[in-house]
């Protein structure tokens, strides 16, 4: 199908300087963590292509690890100290002694896979190809490394295919060209190059590369089938979508600043923050105050990501942290509930999805309502439909098959008593206090804790007539000494008082297999190895509510989320006063996102050397 097409493109590449050489650059600095974890990009040469040249080296560059942002520090040297954070958010930071860093970090990251496809979608309109399938699909999974050959090869066949598939369709065209070319007028082509140029590198074009770009279409009557203006204009289309300006997110220019840092330009500073806000390209606001010179400042800078939290588009980057947060990836265990139809004949498999996208519905309401991490783990809103209110103990006929908003009784704060992690977090015929304690211990309160020696998964519960309840068994399971050291401690209190709501999330006072009464007081260690005495699941999440651990645990995530890499010691210190400012009862989850990309150190690269 694209046979022909292939040849007139590698004609008008070559023609535009392309040598399409693949190197390896890998330094093995891996990143994770956006939800969709983020993938490799380069270290080392210049993505600064000209035109379709696959860049100005000849070679597409990839390896290191990705970098929107770095920390919140006051000034932009690597190793500099101070405890402040100049932001607009609510309230003033408490004291936090730390000392911020600049993480050295690759300078030319490639787009990972979900990045590309939102990209493609603000730029051209495009959200499917002609087959069904989103873009990415067809490229080459995000990794760590150099680009292969067969991941170059997908680059080519993907955007060939975007090509074809805009110019062929009048509404997506009007996303490239502005004009109507005319045939022997190359004006509107010209004018095309320079405004989607514009957009597509996230950068005004240079004069070389504006003129490889204009010798392309003077040489289209000889690279084309017949030479007409939209199978120049599907070429030039090509051309962008295959440059490493597009494809890598190059942070090369800036002024040193004599300590080994350098200070981005606008336009990289705007290309920083839309990725971090949106994981796309800059819009036409950003744009414009990047080509003013208006993102010199931290205030500029967050007056900038104050206004692009209100746009629909923070929304997907929202509801991929928490999908991150929340380990809600592929081999997790969310959407995977089965439950035994003899115990539980209400349970139904086709709600598991319904249950989980409560979940991320109600961390989308908190965020976008101006709540706050406390609100998370206390608030009473939940999202239910006619299938879900039994389990909640509500009025079916109150609810329609469509997930309304409503308020749940005192007994049930915070996301943590709902049905998607009840049901989720635990087993086929009963609860599993091992599962739900071990989730709050380790991902929400940001508790450490060793892997279970081999084999503990496929331990059995013990059974006897005096191990009459779901707590009895796992208590007399995990009482040994390879086990009693993380499960005593730590892991099986919360569980234990997560007791309350069985396998499928209805409250439950008795074992339901022995009527023996259920037990829901536990020691929790919260924060600082101080066990607190808790009776019920409100209480629980009362403490956790106010535990600085579980502050500084989400205000970590979102920092490895937003700089796209996992747990970094230089970045701890971001997230020790990220953590800070949450325990003003005021800040909310909006001002913490904004305030990622506040100090000079969010407009600063340190320079990540080959190794």
């Amino acid at each position: 199908m694209y046979a022909y097409r292939t040849g007139i493109i590698i004609a008008a590449t070559l023609v535009a300087g392309c040598t399409a050489k693949v190197e390896n650059h890998d330094n093995g600095d891996t990143g994770s963590g956006s939800g969709a974890a983020p993938a490799s990009g380069g270290s080392g040469g210049s993505s600064g292509s000209t035109g379709g040249s696959v860049n100005t080296g000849g070679s597409v560059s990839t390896g290191g690890s990705l970098n929107t942002g770095g920390s919140l520090n006051t000034g932009g040297s690597s190793g500099s100290t101070g405890g402040s954070l100049n932001t607009g958010g609510t309230g003033a930071v408490p004291n936090v002694d730390c000392t911020q860093m600049v993480k050295p970090t690759s300078q030319i990251p490639r787009l990972t896979n979900t990045q590309y496809d939102r990209v493609i979608r603000d730029l051209l309109g495009l959200t499917a190809l002609s087959t069904g399938s989103v873009p990415s699909n067809l490229l080459a999974t995000d990794q760590a490394g150099g680009l292969t050959e067969l991941g170059w090869s997908a680059y080519n066949s993907v955007g060939e295919q975007i090509a074809a598939q805009v110019i062929a369709d009048p509404t997506l065209k009007a996303n490239f060209l502005k004009c109507t070319p005319v045939a022997g007028d190359a004006t509107c082509l010209h004018n095309t190059v320079i405004e989607f140029g514009r957009r597509a590198f996230r950068r005004p074009l240079t004069t070389e590369e504006i003129a490889r770009f204009d010798a392309v279409i003077a040489a289209g009557a000889t690279i084309t089938e017949t030479g007409t203006p939209d199978e120049i204009a599907e070429t030039l289309l090509y051309m962008f979508l295959v440059s490493p300006s597009f494809l890598q997110r190059s942070e090369i220019a800036g002024v040193a600043d004599g300590a080994g840092n350098f200070t981005l330009t606008p336009h990289e500073t705007a290309s920083r923050l839309s990725f971090m806000m949106w994981g796309s390209a800059p819009d036409a606001l950003l744009n414009q105050a990047a080509d003013a010179g208006q993102l010199a400042t931290p205030e500029q800078v967050l007056a900038q990501a104050q206004r692009m939290l209100q746009d629909p588009k923070a929304r997907d980057m929202v509801n991929s942290f928490h999908q991150y947060y929340l380990l809600m990836g592929a081999g997790s265990r969310w959407n995977t509930a089965k439950k035994d139809p003899t115990i539980f004949p209400t349970f139904n498999t086709a709600l598991v999805s319904e249950m989980t996208e409560e979940t991320l519905r109600f961390f989308d309401k908190i965020t976008f309502s101006g709540g706050t991490f406390r609100d998370f783990i206390l608030s009473p809103i939940a999202f239910v439909t006619s299938a879900t209110a039994p389990f909640y103990g509500l009025n079916p006929a109150s609810f329609s098959t469509t997930l309304t908003e409503t308020n749940l009784d005192a007994t049930r704060p915070g996301f943590l008593t709902r049905l998607g992690f009840l049901n989720n977090f635990s087993n086929y015929s009963r609860t599993s206090p091992i599962f739900r304690g071990a989730f709050i211990t380790k991902q929400i309160l940001g508790i450490h804790i060793d892997a279970p020696p081999p084999g503990a998964e496929q331990t059995m519960l013990p059974t006897g007539p005096e191990l009459d309840t779901v707590r009895k068994q796992v208590d007399a399971m995990t009482m040994g000494a390879d086990c009693s050291g993380c499960h005593q401690g730590y892991i099986n209190p919360p569980g234990f008082v997560m007791e309350a709501f069985n396998s499928i999330g209805v409250w439950q006072t008795v074992e339901a297999s022995t009527n023996a009464p259920i037990d829901t007081t536990a020691d929790v260690i919260i924060d600082n190895d101080l066990p607190v005495h808790i009776t019920t699941p409100a209480e629980l999440m009362a403490q956790i509510a106010q535990s600085p651990g579980a502050m500084r645990q989400y205000a970590a995530k979102w920092v490895g989320f937003a700089y796209e890499r996992e747990s970094d010691p230089m970045d701890a210190c971001t997230a020790d006063l990220l953590a800070a400012k949450m325990t003003n009862t005021g800040y909310t989850v909006m001002s913490l996102i904004a305030d990622l990309t506040q100090s000079q150190s969010f407009r600063v690269r340190a320079v990540e050397g080959l190794q």
